[in-house]
């Protein structure tokens, strides 16, 4: 490759707190600009920069996303009122993931393990598994409220044409507690859109996993559109990829129980909001770790923000400070920037630059099979830590591995 594949338009770059910001610029400067001539619209959305703006940092990156509609988010500070407090912050800032998700009308979030050879897993029958999370709805931002005393509850619809109904009427209740989750149709639309969309790029097929048997109405709502979006829309592009959907709802708790079975392998489990918050998690710990894993929020419309899904790994900052070693594992920021950069290919149809992006993440994970052998990994996967390398040396490594293999 005599010289750098040119992506058309822009991506844009997040970058976060902590070390990630100088993650970013060493991908960015020594990983991806010998092999991909790229125009970058960073931003820095640090919790001090937000501060600093009154959250203008933010909103400008989340305007450059819904344009570019390809974007690498880094990782971020979500901090309590005490550590507010502690950073001299003006005040707690709200999750930026949860105003990007907002938005950008954001989806789907879709979480996938990153395979590598020789790392031992905690379920090694598991292999190639995506959970696809509903982004917003659910019980995140439910009104939960105490129960003051034993009596009857009401809810009361009221239209906006000025009719009234009555949706419950006479639920006894004592003492306690009651949450009120509501879904839109929009968003399960919506929701549907960029799971299958997904799928058709990652060449899976899909499953949705909820539990109709106790809510028939609130699942068989999800159940009902996403079977009339693939009906509609991708059931003969399903047929053409030789891909799957079915019809028929499987049961949560039956689909979790087979994913170490190795009986989900190769395909996209969509679940509701919490159900996915939960099991994507679950499938990190039983995978390895979060830092091998990939993370992506999709809107209906085609936007993607990848993000790797691990912390700042504030405990590793000193030696940034103090020698300028970055002692993080970045494959999976990795992983996000050749995420962003497939998806910004496909957009434009630049079929050669999805092959190099997909070429960078088998690049990472072949330079990680080479560390197994030669025991020189970061210190999180380093068998000997005494022989361990610093994040700027493995980006480095897979530059050489990935020019090895377009050349």
């Amino acid at each position: 490759m005599s010289a750098p594949y040119k992506i058309n338009g822009s991506i844009v770059d997040m970058t976060g707190d902590g070390v990630w910001p100088h993650m970013s610029a060493e991908i960015r400067d020594q990983l991806i600009a010998p092999f991909f001539e790229i125009d970058w619209k960073i931003h820095d959305i640090s919790v001090f920069a937000r501060d600093k703006t009154n959250d203008d940092a933010l909103n400008a990156a989340i305007t450059d996303l819904k344009t570019h509609k390809a974007a690498i988010k880094g990782p971020t500070i979500t901090p309590t009122i005490e550590e507010a407090k502690t950073l001299g912050l003006s005040k707690k800032w709200d999750s930026p993931n949860g105003i990007i998700r907002r938005a950008i009308n954001g989806a789907a979030i879709l979480r996938n393990t990153i395979e590598i050879d020789g790392i031992g897993k905690y379920a090694p029958l598991m292999h190639d598994v995506t959970i696809a999370r509903q982004a917003v709805g659910g019980i995140y931002g439910a009104p939960n409220v105490s129960i003051p005393g034993n009596g009857t509850l009401k809810i009361v619809y009221e239209g906006e044409d000025g009719s009234t109904e009555m949706l419950v009427e006479n639920r006894k209740v004592s003492t306690g507690v009651l949450m009120l989750t509501t879904e839109t149709d929009s968003s399960i639309r919506d929701y549907a859109h960029a799971v299958f969309a997904q799928a058709l790029s990652m060449h899976k097929s899909v499953i949705f996993a909820a539990k109709d048997t106790i809510n028939p109405v609130y699942d068989g709502r999800f159940i009902d559109i996403f079977n009339q979006i693939f009906k509609e829309t991708y059931e003969d592009k399903f047929r053409e990829a030789g891909l799957t959907f079915s019809h028929k709802v499987q049961l949560i708790d039956s689909v979790v129980s087979k994913i170490p079975q190795g009986k989900m392998n190769g395909m996209i489990i969509a679940l509701k909001n919490y159900d996915g918050d939960v099991v994507s998690d679950q499938v990190a710990g039983e995978h390895k770790s979060l830092g091998l894993m990939d993370s992506t929020l999709v809107s209906a419309d085609g936007t993607l923000l990848a993000d790797p899904p691990h912390g700042t790994a504030p405990d590793l900052e000193h030696a940034w400070h103090e020698k300028k070693i970055l002692l993080a594992n970045p494959a999976a920021h990795i992983f996000a920037y050749a995420e962003a950069i497939r998806h910004k290919a496909e957009l434009n149809g630049q079929a050669d630059g999805v092959g190099l992006a997909k070429k960078l993440k088998q690049a990472v994970t072949i330079t990680i099979e080479a560390g197994l052998k030669s025991g020189t990994l970061t210190g999180d996967l380093a068998v000997d830590r005494s022989k361990s390398i610093t994040g700027q040396q493995f980006i480095a490594n897979v530059r050489d591995t990935f020019r090895d293999m377009i050349i």
